[in-house]
């Protein structure tokens, strides 16, 4: 909850729900992308997991849409 009342506070939003949405907009693909790459049990025979993981860059391939 801590990390969603400063994103809250720093993109001055009132109503929570706002500020969850906007979270997850903002940051779900990188947790998605850490998960998957790098805590997932089933990594290493995942087809996703394996291309995340291959890049290296992971903010590099977001912004270019690859993920």
């Amino acid at each position: 909850m801590k990390h969603l009342d400063e994103h809250k506070y720093l993109r001055h939003m009132d109503d929570k729900d706002e500020a969850l949405a906007s979270f997850i907009k903002d940051y779900g693909w990188l947790i998605r992308e850490m998960y998957c790459s790098k805590i997932c049990s089933v990594r290493e025979g995942c087809e996703i997991a394996t291309q995340m993981s291959s890049s290296g860059d992971l903010l590099r391939d977001h912004n270019k849409g690859l993920l």
